[in-house]
């Protein structure tokens, strides 16, 4: 066993336990918000982890090039996509007085208005 496959075989187990740790925090954690707390910052950095891992096995090749750039795809979407959720289900249910975008309605006044429009 030469030194990358150990510097790979520790990259990947490492990931993997992060992997496992968000998996766990999913289940565990007692409100939405930290659930998906757990599940975005634990699968971007085992996420990360993984790739490296194989990126240090397979050496400087063009699988590891395409391995990089599904991660940067990844990268992208992942924390995208969890902000998407978390400010969604904010302004969906006023989470702490957050959602600052409606104006108050004046006397009178049915409808219901966005700051924004």
């Amino acid at each position: 066993m030469d030194i990358r496959t150990i510097i790979s075989a520790a990259l990947i187990l490492v990931g993997a336990i992060f992997l496992w740790t968000a998996a766990i925090g999913v289940v565990r954690f007692p409100d939405f918000f930290s659930r998906l707390h757990a599940a975005g910052i634990g699968d971007t950095l085992g996420a990360l982890l993984l790739t490296v891992g194989i990126m240090v096995k397979t050496g400087l090749t063009l699988l590891s090039l395409k391995v990089f750039l599904v991660y940067v795809i990844y990268l992208i979407t992942n924390p995208l996509g969890t902000n998407l959720i978390i400010l969604e289900a904010v302004h969906a249910r006023d989470y702490q007085g957050y959602n600052g975008k409606r104006i108050k309605k004046e006397k009178g006044d049915d409808r219901d208005v966005d700051a924004d429009a």
